[in-house]
């Protein structure tokens, strides 16, 4: 596995979606090395899970995307990866900018009830393996005032009361997502992650309520599968797993 380095790095003045310019590169270039990374300040149409759209004001946010190979995960059990990449973004704003924020399952980043950055991983198969995957990340850093069509998003700004630098948070970023990445190769890893995600996950502890088509119900998180599912149980004592978008968490 190769290690992230600063030179991995690679600064776009403006793009549509940096998911999609990597997607394009690795198209025209099939053995594009690994922790091959773009970033941007200046996303003009981010993409987010499910097709939504990710909202960014130009020279204020961070949209950074990063190419990897992990043909050592199957793809039944490579929800570990989200897991990884979810707590390198916990890890970052909590060592730069001293923000502590929790994991809304799958890998929203929150800050009580407020997303303060998104991941977006997409996958391409081959037969039982996983033959490449492009990690989007979509950090909210200096941003004041949000859309009000937005339902809940906040920025370091919003929270800290003072700007940061937003090539210094890339690097940051870049480089404990590769050690997080690191980790995703042993045994021993991949369990420290699946703990760790755990702990952090939002609203971990007692009952909250939760939306399933027009049904509104309580439940408390049990864990996450190692698919991704999400495994709640309702104050009635019934337990059931979800996939992601067949439940919403009401906020």
């Amino acid at each position: 596995m190769k290690t992230f380095t600063a030179a991995d790095l690679h600064f776009i003045a403006e793009l549509s979606s940096s998911n999609s310019l990597l997607r394009e590169l690795w198209k025209k270039e099939p053995f594009l090395n690994e922790s091959y990374a773009l970033a941007s300040f200046n996303q003009t149409a981010g993409r987010g899970q499910q097709n939504n759209v990710w909202e960014s004001e130009a020279d204020k946010n961070i949209a950074y995307s990063v190419f990897l190979r992990p043909r050592h995960l199957s793809p039944a059990f490579s929800f570990v990866l989200s897991q990884a990449v979810s707590l390198a973004l916990l890890e970052t704003l909590q060592v730069e900018t001293g923000i502590h924020a929790e994991i809304k399952w799958p890998n929203d980043i929150y800050v009580e009830d407020k997303k303060i950055a998104g991941i977006l991983i997409e996958n391409e198969l081959q037969g039982k393996s996983i033959q490449s995957s492009i990690v989007g990340i979509g950090l909210n850093v200096n941003q004041e005032r949000f859309s009000p069509s937005l339902p809940n998003p906040v920025s370091i700004f919003q929270l800290c009361g003072r700007t940061h630098n937003l090539q210094t948070l890339t690097f940051a970023l870049h480089s404990r997502l590769g050690e997080a990445y690191a980790k995703t190769f042993t045994r021993e890893g991949q369990t420290e992650i699946i703990a760790d995600y755990h702990r952090h996950l939002y609203r971990r502890e007692g009952f909250h309520s939760f939306k399933e088509g027009e049904r509104l119900f309580r439940a408390k998180l049990l864990r996450v599968l190692p698919g991704g599912q999400l495994e709640l149980q309702s104050d009635e004592g019934l337990i059931r797993s979800f996939a992601y978008k067949e439940i919403e968490y009401l906020i």
